[in-house]
This record gives structure tokens, C-alpha cells and sequence, in this order.
């Protein structure tokens, strides 16, 4: 297959609730066939937008992810969010087992455990951590996005439930969905748990979402 270029949008459809599936395969396939200064570039690219913007400098405590099946990397904004004297913190899979998570404090000197995912989190014990609702920002990957802020992540639904009673309130985090522009897709059919994004960043351009017209 050849390597797609970050900035090309090969899926201009909707993706709907059967669809999502089938959508996850293709755009994860195309994610993964980046180069890896493709990959170098377009996470270069993604920090300047985020990181020049007045949402990301208010921001004091920014919820960031490990990168993981092609995700574009936020290293160069973890290591401006440090230079800023900004908390960083990463998602830690809540104990007991579940479907939420909570946020524990990403340091340079950090130690970290690897999940039952496989992916690295702070070794912190739950008393330390945070919820979603004492964040600032919380910077979400994703497998797609569309203009009015919906989202389609791997499957699991960790977002989703962790987010499900803090998005519509007064302390919610501003949540802004992190990809390449490629993964931006005209439109996506919501579910009735999903959670809208407030913001969209890619290696293109860092935009506030668009609000759902009524009849939409």
C-alpha cells in the first residue's frame, strides 16, 4: 500500500452507526502506513497549532494520551506543556477494573506500569489521580471526527463513560479531538452516549466545532 499523505482526506463520506466498523479498519490501516517523518512532521505541525492558541495557554492542567496503533504523537506539546510550567497528566485505567478512567501526573522523572492494554500510565496510587472534571484540557484520540464535534474512537468506550457526567457541566474540561486531517470525514452519525468534542486539532489547523443545526 502506498503511504498516504497526512494532509489528504481519503474518506469524504458519512460514516454511520453500522459503518463504524469498517470506517475504524480503513482509517487505522491508512494511519499506520504513514512514514515515520510523515508521522515526525505532522505531530510538529499539531503542536504549533495547539500550542499558539488561547485555549491551550490558559490551560493548567492538560490530560494528554500515549500514542498507540498510529496516533499521532503529542511529544513535542507534552514537552512545551513541561516548559510552561503546565500539569500533564496521562488517562489511568480506574481500579477496579471498568470502563473509566482517571488522570494521573506525567513527569520527566515519572515512573510508569503498562496496562492491561498494554499501554504505559503513571504509577500513581488512586488517591493521587484526578478526575476528568479537575482538568483543564483533555486532548482525546480518536479514529474520526467531523466539523460539528463527534468522534469515533477504538471501541471501547473509556471516553465516553468517563466523560458521561461531566461533559454539560459547569466543570467540564474542554475536550479537544486529536488526528491527522485525513481523519476528518464529512459526517458522522452519533450515538446517543457519545460525547462532542469542543475543539478539533490536526497537523493542518487547530478549529472550534461547528454547532449542530436543529434537523441535523
Amino acid at each position: 500500500m502506498v503511504s498516504p499523505s497526512p494532509d489528504r482526506r481519503p474518506i469524504d463520506r458519512q460514516i454511520s452507526r453500522e459503518d463504524r466498523s469498517a470506517a475504524r479498519r480503513e482509517i487505522r490501516q491508512l494511519r499506520q502506513h504513514l512514514s515515520p517523518l510523515q508521522r515526525q512532521v505532522a505531530a510538529i505541525r499539531l503542536g504549533r497549532h495547539l500550542i499558539s492558541s488561547a485555549v491551550f495557554r490558559r490551560a493548567r492542567r492538560v490530560a494528554v494520551y500515549w500514542p498507540t496503533a498510529g496516533e499521532i504523537d503529542l511529544t513535542p506539546v507534552i514537552h512545551r506543556c513541561w516548559q510552561m510550567g503546565k500539569w500533564v497528566f496521562l488517562p489511568v485505567l480506574a481500579t477496579p477494573p471498568g470502563k473509566r478512567m482517571e488522570f494521573g501526573r506525567y513527569t520527566r522523572s515519572s515512573r510508569l506500569v503498562v496496562n492491561r492494554y498494554g499501554i504505559p500510565e503513571p504509577a500513581q496510587p488512586p488517591g493521587d489521580r484526578l478526575r476528568a472534571a479537575q482538568l483543564d484540557i483533555i486532548l482525546m484520540p480518536l479514529v474520526a471526527m467531523d466539523s460539528a464535534g463527534n468522534r469515533v474512537g477504538m471501541g471501547a468506550g473509556y471516553y465516553d463513560r468517563t466523560l458521561e457526567n461531566v461533559a454539560d457541566s459547569a466543570l467540564s474540561p474542554t475536550l479537544i479531538g486529536v488526528g491527522y486531517q485525513f481523519q476528518q470525514v464529512r459526517k458522522i452519525e452519533s450515538q446517543p452516549w457519545d460525547i462532542r468534542l469542543d475543539w478539533l486539532v490536526t497537523d493542518q489547523a487547530l478549529s472550534r466545532v461547528r454547532p449542530v443545526q436543529p434537523g441535523c
